[in-house]
Order: structure tokens, then sequence, then C-alpha cells
């Protein structure tokens, strides 16, 4: 059975949402860009205080783009595999020119009447 639409779309927010601060954008660049990252190395590339990075980084673990593993007492985050592609597809995907709408003959979408 599928999801109730209003889940779908509150999913899809919450995802857009982790992704729309500077922030979470930077740290999901810098891991996608550069792969695994500790806690204390992405501190110090953004110059950002632990508690707020801390925070950060928990939005973007709880939106399923972002895992962590421990070592000892560092904690490492990476972008989980297939999750750009999964932001990606949350977008609104555009309609193909050729699957215009069929109440317009062949040759006249976008022509004004």
């Amino acid at each position: 059975m599928d999801a109730p639409v209003g889940t779908v779309l509150d999913d899809r927010v919450e995802v857009l949402k982790a992704v729309a601060d500077p922030t979470r954008l930077q740290v999901l660049d810098l891991l996608s860009d550069e792969g695994e990252h500790c806690h204390c190395e992405l501190q110090e590339v953004l110059g950002a205080p632990a508690n707020r990075l801390s925070f950060h980084l928990r939005v973007l673990r709880e939106s399923g783009l972002v895992g962590s593993r421990r070592n000892g007492r560092r904690v490492y985050y990476h972008v989980h595999p297939g999750a750009l592609e999964r932001l990606s597809e949350l977008l609104p995907q555009p309609v193909d020119a050729r699957k215009a709408d069929p109440c317009c003959p062949s040759g006249t979408e976008g022509v004004a009447v």
C-alpha cells in the first residue's frame, strides 16, 4: 500500500529543509566532493562552533542524507550511498517537451492563441 500523500510530502519537505541551510549545504558539498571527514576536520574547514556543527550534522543524519561511524573518540561523517540521487528525485522534474499537453495539436505547444 502506498504512503498517504501528506506523509510523502512531509518527507520531501524535511529532506529539502535539511539542505536549505547554507552550513548544511556546505557540509554536504564537502562530504560528497572529498569523502568522509571527522567532526573536527569539518569544524576546521567550516569555521563553525562545535555545538552548531553537531546540530547541523544531526539534521543531515536524521534526513537520511548523511551517515556516521565512530572510531575511538572521533566521529566520521559520510554521504549515504544513493543519497544525492534520492535528493534529486525529490525535486520536481521538468515535463519532457515531447510529452506536452495532449490536447494541443503537434507543433502548437506554447503558442499564444
